[in-house]
């Protein structure tokens, strides 16, 4: 009898890695993240972080950290859209778009919720996003969201690329590319 399961515990290729000494994910790290860290009781360099800015490890970010946990809690415990905007987003988008010159400014927690949010909001139903098929998944997920017409073309192929905005009727009453 085939239960709903079966396949996911007949799976051995996490076990198989892990008993390799291969497994590439879920690396117990043991101190805070910076170019040098603990992992697994032995220290390495990290190369795998998202602390592109080093900011991380920064004495006066910890500090303030300290005093926001201290003042706010450990969360908002509710989406921006409804009851988790601080007075710090306010303030810290307020200061972003006098910092670029614009009137207004909106944060995301996540490159992936960045995407998902400017994606959907400005690909319409009559509008093209024109994707590298190895672009990351947030934006195919965003696209799924969107109503406009997804257009693939093969990774870092520019003839394809030109072939699929070349596809895209010139005069389509006020749809726009989103490349």
């Amino acid at each position: 009898m085939n239960h709903l399961f079966d396949k996911v515990f007949a799976d051995t290729r996490a076990e198989d890695a892990r008993k390799a000494g291969i497994y590439p994910y879920f690396h117990r790290l043991e101190s805070r993240q910076d170019a040098v860290v603990v992992m697994e009781g032995k220290r390495r360099i990290m190369l795998g972080s998202n602390n592109y800015l080093g900011l991380t490890a920064c004495p006066e970010v910890m500090e303030a950290a300290v005093k926001a946990v201290e003042k706010y809690g450990t969360g908002c415990s509710g989406s921006r859209f409804l009851n988790g905007t601080l007075d710090l987003h306010l303030e810290l988008e307020r200061e972003l778009a006098d910092f670029v010159g614009k009137e207004d400014a909106i944060t995301f927690g996540t490159g992936f919720q960045t995407n998902l949010g400017v994606i959907s909001a400005l690909v319409g139903r009559h509008d093209y996003l024109v994707c590298d098929v190895d672009n990351h998944a947030s934006i195919y997920s965003a696209a799924r969201m969107c109503l406009g017409k997804m257009l693939r073309f093969k990774h870092n192929d520019m003839a394809g690329l030109e072939a699929r905005l070349a596809s895209v009727p010139a005069c389509c009453g006020g749809r726009r590319v989103l490349r």
